[in-house]
């Protein structure tokens, strides 16, 4: 493996290990915190660690003139993210990062309907083998709706989709920093609206974990940023799946919860429709780019 390959996939592993560990913390704080407030916190705690960035930087990354781009992918991109924490809170660590990582599967299919894209068969045979995988997963039967949370999971990874093609348009004007910047910015403001009657006593504990979910995210952003200045998307990008192994560590350490087979089956297809979709065509790989710089719900 090339250096540069191989410090790339090293940052987007420790990339996704990041993202992971905020599904952690959200479910950590399921019975402290509502989630619109544990979000804020997350939001705003990444906010204020991003402001001294941008002071040493002389304000350089505020200008823009895509402000209804930056609200949209705003809108998307907290909805996925209050998702993905609820998702983590109502089903398994692994089953909600397995089907939030349905994203690359999801990407086609709104490209051809939104955009009139063409997908090529490679991508086709991609969204089949994810599909199998969700269903697999998912069970869906009337007996779902008593424990929804894979249900939310999948939501989660169609609003992050939608997010990823938002961001795919702002990154031909847009630097990093801005679009970071202004996705903290509104999400701050959009969850502190919906926030109001929701705050109540916090536990002090409750305020570590807001920063470290707030510094994952950053993280998150960093590594992702990182990894992909030593290697292309379509390299390195099935390491995300990567994720799906950091939540079954997690989850059998912290929580005691146990894999089942129709999971590691259900995952195997998942993951493996992510990675022919993200590998499958040139014109796949260039839509799939904005999610490389953004957050995984």
């Amino acid at each position: 493996m090339r250096k540069p390959l191989l410090i790339g996939s090293a940052y987007i592993v420790l990339a996704f290990l990041a993202n992971t560990t905020q599904s952690v913390f959200g479910k950590y704080v399921e019975k402290t915190l509502p989630i619109e407030v544990f979000s804020l916190g997350t939001f705003l705690a990444a906010f204020i660690l991003l402001i001294p960035v941008i002071i040493s930087r002389n304000f350089k990354d505020i200008p823009t003139n895509k402000g209804p781009f930056h609200l949209l992918r705003a809108v998307t991109g907290m909805t996925g993210f209050l998702l993905f924490i609820a998702a983590a809170q109502l089903t398994t660590l692994v089953n909600t990062n397995v089907l939030v990582n349905t994203t690359p599967i999801f990407i086609p299919i709104l490209a051809l309907l939104v955009l009139h894209q063409r997908i090529p068969a490679a991508v086709w045979v991609a969204i089949i083998a994810g599909f199998i995988g969700v269903v697999i997963i998912v069970r869906p039967d009337a007996s779902i709706f008593a424990n929804p949370g894979n249900l939310v999971a999948l939501a989660a990874g169609l609003v992050t989709a939608i997010e990823f093609l938002v961001v795919n348009h702002l990154d031909d004007t847009e630097s990093p920093l801005t679009q970071l910047f202004y996705f903290l910015l509104f999400g701050v403001f959009a969850l502190g609206l919906i926030s109001i009657n929701k705050f109540h006593s916090i536990p002090q504990s409750a305020y570590w974990i807001i920063l470290g979910t707030g510094l994952c995210l950053l993280a998150f952003q960093f590594l992702l940023i990182k990894a992909y200045q030593f290697a292309k998307p379509h390299e390195i990008g099935a390491f995300q799946y990567v994720s799906v192994i950091f939540a079954a560590i997690y989850g059998i350490i912290f929580f005691n919860e146990s894999i089942q087979l129709e999971t590691i089956i259900g995952a195997a297809f998942v993951c493996s429709g992510g990675i022919i979709s993200i590998t499958g065509s040139g014109t796949g790989q260039k839509t799939h780019r904005g999610s490389d710089l953004t957050i995984n719900g």
